[in-house]
């Protein structure tokens, strides 16, 4: 665990400004999906540019959407104080909010530029999985989305407890929710050894970034890749979910992301099913050969 990857020291100032580890794979994220998408596109005959700039709006609505999912599911922790609400770089984004978000927004830009939604966001789904796995590379240095205890694996994983400016206990997030469950004391030092969600989640996500990759050559209408990630990635989040400890569960069964994975896997198998199962529809690039 690494909340502050590195400090930029600022001479004239005798400051140093933090450079938080979830922000910067954050910002890691961003750059590598977006060169892949570019490439893609490029080959796809979309303009390239135009793929940076829905970018640049995904990101946004993408934050803005993960972070308020992340404030509902968990408001009682910032009530009482609302400030809290904009730390972002500390962690706190729920992946399917900024997903739903994401689509709406891409919807509106595609329709403005006269794009095709189903094509353009099917460049964008590996790059999406790939960007999400670098997310999780934030979430271990930040210590959230943190497993369950897990002292029976060899591979288990310890965080520390931390102590702020003033020394007073303020993480990480694993020992926290151990003390207020009463596992573990102040006088410890780590947690007890819990599953990492968070590269499990990692390895999972690259996975997929590799499968939709493979698949986007052999599609057979545009939509498919979508639904692809709709099938595969619903599965990886509800593994996960209940691997997890951080998420509370609704009548004691599921968590959010659980419930909402199961809609999505059935939603996007019946679709998916039916695309396939349908007359093969040339793809554009593949008419444009047959033609030469």
């Amino acid at each position: 665990m690494r909340r502050i990857l590195f400090e930029i020291p600022l001479p004239f100032l005798q400051k140093h400004l933090p450079v938080y580890s979830y922000g910067f794979m954050m910002m890691v994220a961003f750059l590598v999906a977006i060169a892949i998408a570019r490439w893609r596109a490029k080959k796809e005959n979309i303009d390239p540019n135009k793929i940076t700039d829905i970018g640049i709006y995904l990101v946004c609505a993408g934050i803005f959407g993960a972070r308020l999912f992340f404030i509902i599911q968990f408001f009682e922790d910032y009530k009482n104080n609302l400030l809290s609400i904009f730390k972002v770089y500390e962690g706190g984004l729920v992946y399917y909010g900024g997903l739903f978000a994401g689509i709406v927004t891409l919807f509106v830009f595609v329709r403005k530029h006269r794009l095709s939604f189903l094509k353009t966001i099917d460049i964008l789904m590996p790059s999406a999985a790939l960007g999400l796995a670098f997310g999780r590379i934030g979430c271990f240095l930040n210590g959230c989305c943190f497993g369950k205890v897990a002292s029976h694996i060899p591979w288990a994983i310890q965080f520390p407890r931390t102590l702020d400016k003033a020394g007073m206990i303020d993480g990480s997030p694993a020992f926290l929710h151990q003390y207020e469950l009463g596992l573990v004391q102040l006088s410890d030092t780590y947690s007890l050894p819990i599953h990492p969600t968070q590269l499990y989640s990692f390895l999972a996500d690259v996975a997929l970034f590799f499968i939709l990759s493979i698949f986007f050559k052999y599609r057979k209408r545009d939509g498919e890749v979508l639904l692809l990630f709709g099938i595969i990635y619903p599965i990886i989040r509800f593994c996960m979910e209940s691997l997890r400890g951080d998420n509370p569960l609704l009548f004691d069964h599921f968590t959010i992301a659980q419930i909402i994975s199961i809609f999505m896997f059935v939603i996007s198998t019946t679709l998916f099913t039916i695309f396939r199962l349908q007359r093969p529809k040339a793809l554009p690039n593949a008419a444009m050969k047959v033609k030469k």
